[in-house]
Formats: structure tokens, C-alpha cells, sequence
């Protein structure tokens, strides 16, 4: 029946594609029409399901799996083009499932959890951090890790948590021979953004006692009035530089370059790393594939729109993930000028409330030599009032229409144009910057 349902799948991607659509969850919209359980159906004989999670790096982190456990010729199925909800997940498994496939590494958006494990339960679950984001969606950061608590509780998960974020360490007692991962104090000075999440005690309400802050409230802490406290990870970035590509060393094993941008990426990496040694790949693999993947789906991508201008395309959805896109340009020399696109709609997919431009950190660009901006979008006048009250000191234009406002960027001469998207932005925005 596998096949059966590979077949439509794979016929209704093409005619979606026919008419311009991406494809990637009409196929399982159609699937649960014949077969409301179709996803538990497909994916009875895997033997091992991984879920990604995560406000911020879910995509990068999974496809840095995806990409290392195919170039060691491990067949697996992977959401790699980000339908991370419930139509795109049984997509990609109806689509990619051969009958020797038994390893699927799943990015799923948090608000889909309870949705998804209806049908199926991961085996593992990787748990990245936990940011304020669409809060019209999810609720605030409580409600949305209380829902998750009630889909994994009792069900024999193993967790693979980010040990810095006291957030995802909630989750530590509702897990398996859970495993953790974290950057040591002394690895790396994180460019911090002075926003931070609530830094208080889950168990008790006190107040944490940090010893060092990474960013936002990623860090070591401990709470004076409890036991909770961060766990000691048992994957630790130990050193890192970021000049702009990653060089990183893992438990104090050997060094190596990746072509990842952004310190953020550091922890896209770490998680990686644990996952994939959880799985069992072999350190080398992991290694090889790390070092090699670079992205081309809008996360820290590079983009030639000449010969001399570089394009780092980035998405962001809140104010962490926008914090760490501006601070990019911080590890380039500062006799570099730069130029940046700032991309924001309000479609159902980005949630409709954009106060969050207002708690980002726009002060990160006043250390930088920028020469234009130019904000687009839907909500472009609102960019463009948010940067006046920070006081940035460059050329700004705005464009709501993304393609005049991609080929404004082209006419500019710089050697780095720093291009920033949120959610339903990114695909327009990077098309534009592709066509010549």
C-alpha cells in the first residue's frame, strides 16, 4: 500500500508543480482525504524517528543531519525543504520511504507537536531552545512548553536537549537516557543581544543565578533556592571562531572549518553533532559531513549577484533570530561597507502580530558601516519607523514590493549585502536575488 499512496503522492507534487506551487504538502492533504491515518500506515517500519524542534535553527539543524547521514550513504528521510507541519511531514514521508528505509530525521514546527503525535511518536527528540514567536500562534513560552510536556510525557522518548537554555531543560523529566549539549564559558564570546527570556527558576520562581550568559538566556546558571540547574552536557563546544565562517572543536577533539555563518550557528552545529553521535554515525562521517554542508534554503546563505557583491541571506521570525542576523556584519573588518535588505510581511504564516521588531535589538547595527538599507514587505513603513528610533546612520528606502526593492539592492556597489527575510519573505526574496 506504501507504494500505492508514493504514487499519488509523487503525481499531485508534479501537478502542483506544474502551476508554480512548491508541492511540498498538497501531497499529504490529499492522503489524509483517502486515508486519514495514513501517516501512522507509512511509517510503521522505521525503526528509528527523529523530530527537530526548536524556536530558532530547527531547519538548519535538520538538514546538517539530513546532509551528513546521506553523504555517508545512510538512506533516511528527511523534510530537508522545511514542510515541517503535519501535510509536509506525511509528504515527505510518502514520497521518499523506500521499503529499506528505517531512519527518518523529522523537522517538526512546535505548533504542530500535538497534531503530529496523533499519528506517529518519535523515538528521539531534539530540543534546540525556546524563544517568544508568534505569540498569536503559540501562546507565551509557558504554554507552548506546557502543551509539548503533555505530548511527551509517559512516552518513552529519548531527548536530546540544549543544556545552556533552562527552557528546553524543563523537558529534562519527561525523557529517556535523555543526552545534552552546550558550549563551555570559556569556548566563545557570544555577541550578546541584551534580549532576554524570563530568567527565572521553573521549579521554584526564584531568580537564576547565572555564572556566564552566552546570549539572551542561553548560559550556565543554577538556582540558589533549588535543585534546578543547568546538566552538565555531554557534547561541549570547547572552542570556536567566527571569522565569518565556523571553526569549531567538539569535547576538546579536533578542530574543524565549516562553511556556516553567524555564531548562532554554533549551537545549529553542537546539536548536529549530538544527534548524529546518538544515532551512532561514526565520528569521521560526522565530521566530514559538518564541514562540508552549506545551505541553500534562505538559512545563512550565500548569494552572487555579481561578480564583487555577495549576498548573506538570512531568515528571521523573532527577536532572537533577528538579533543574531544583525550581528553578522560584527565579525567582518570595519573598513568593509555593507548594505542591508530588511524583508517584513504579517501573512498567517508569520503571525500577525510584528510588535516583535520593537523588543529586537536594531543598537547591533549602530557599531557597523552601512551605507543603504532598504526595507520591503508588507509592514516595510514599519521597519523603516523602527530603524529612525534607533538612530541608524545610513541611506534608507522603502519598497513594499520585494522584487523593486531586490533590484534597488542590485544597483548599489558594496562587497556585502546583508539580506534579512522573515517567514512567507524568504522564497520571494530569495528568487529575486537568484534571477539575473
Amino acid at each position: 500500500m506504501t507504494s500505492v499512496y508514493k504514487i499519488i503522492a509523487k503525481s499531485v507534487r508534479f501537478a502542483s508543480r506544474l502551476v508554480g506551487k512548491k508541492g511540498t504538502d498538497l501531497p499529504g492533504k490529499v492522503l489524509r482525504r483517502i486515508n486519514p491515518n495514513v501517516l501512522k500506515e507509512i511509517t510503521k517500519d522505521f525503526d528509528e524517528i527523529v523530530f527537530v524542534t526548536g524556536t530558532n535553527g530547527k531547519t538548519t539543524t535538520s538538514n546538517l543531519i539530513g546532509y551528513t547521514l546521506r553523504k555517508a550513504d545512510v538512506k533516511i528521510v528527511n523534510n530537508f525543504e522545511g514542510a515541517n507541519m503535519l501535510d509536509g511531514i506525511i509528504s515527505t514521508f510518502a514520497i521518499q520511504t523506500n521499503k529499506d528505509t528505517k531512519l527518518a530525521i523529522i523537522e517538526i514546527d512546535e505548533g504542530s507537536i500535538k497534531r503530529v503525535m496523533e499519528y506517529i511518536t518519535p523515538t528521539k527528540f531534539v530540543f534546540n531552545n525556546f524563544f517568544r514567536d508568534q505569540i498569536d500562534r503559540f501562546g507565551e513560552i509557558d504554554t507552548l512548553i506546557e502543551s509539548i510536556v503533555k505530548q511527551i510525557k509517559g512516552k518513552n522518548i529519548q531527548l536530546i536537549l540544549n543544556s545552556d537554555d533552562p527552557f528546553v531543560i524543563r523537558l529534562d523529566k519527561y525523557g529517556v537516557n535523555n543526552r545534552y549539549f552546550g558550549v563551555n564559558a570559556d569556548a566563545y564570546q557570544f555577541k550578546d543581544s541584551g534580549i532576554t527570556e524570563s530568567k527565572f527558576c521553573p521549579s521554584c520562581s526564584k531568580e537564576l543565578n547565572y555564572s556566564h550568559v552566552h546570549y539572551s538566556q542561553m548560559g550556565i546558571y543554577a538556582c540558589d533556592n533549588c535543585d534546578f540547574k543547568r546538566i552538565e552536557p555531554d557534547y561541549k563546544v570547547t572552542f570556536a571562531k567566527v571569522n565569518p565562517l565556523i571553526t569549531i572543536s567538539i569535547s576538546n577533539e579536533e578542530e574543524f572549518t565549516t562553511s556556516q555563518l553567524g555564531d548562532f550557528n554554533i549551537y545549529n552545529l553542537l546539536s548536529a553533532y549530538a544527534t548524529l553521535d546518538t544515532v551512532g554515525l561514526d565520528k569521521t562521517k560526522i565530521i566530514d559531513g559538518l564541514s562540508t554542508y552549506t545551505s541553500k534554503n534562505g538559512r545563512m546563505q550565500t548569494i552572487k549577484t555579481s561578480e564583487k557583491t555577495t549576498n548573506l541571506l538570512n531568515l528571521a521570525k523573532n527577536p532572537a533570530g533577528m538579533n543574531a542576523s544583525l550581528a553578522i556584519a560584527n565579525s567582518m573588518d570595519k573598513s568593509i561597507e555593507i548594505n542591508y535588505l530588511l524583508v517584513l510581511n504579517d501573512n498567517g504564516a508569520d503571525g500577525f502580530d510584528i510588535s516583535w521588531i520593537w523588543d529586537t535589538d536594531f543598537d547591533i547595527l549602530q557599531g557597523q558601516n552601512i551605507k543603504n538599507i532598504v526595507c520591503s514587505g508588507k509592514r516595510a513603513k514599519e521597519l523603516a519607523l523602527r530603524l529612525k528610533y534607533a538612530d541608524i546612520k545610513a541611506n534608507v528606502f522603502v519598497n513594499e514590493n520585494i522584487t523593486e526593492a531586490v533590484a534597488k539592492l542590485k544597483t548599489f556597489d558594496q562587497e556585502y549585502n546583508i539580506v534579512i527575510p522573515n517567514y512567507t519573505a524568504l522564497v520571494e526574496t530569495q528568487k529575486e536575488l537568484e534571477s539575473r
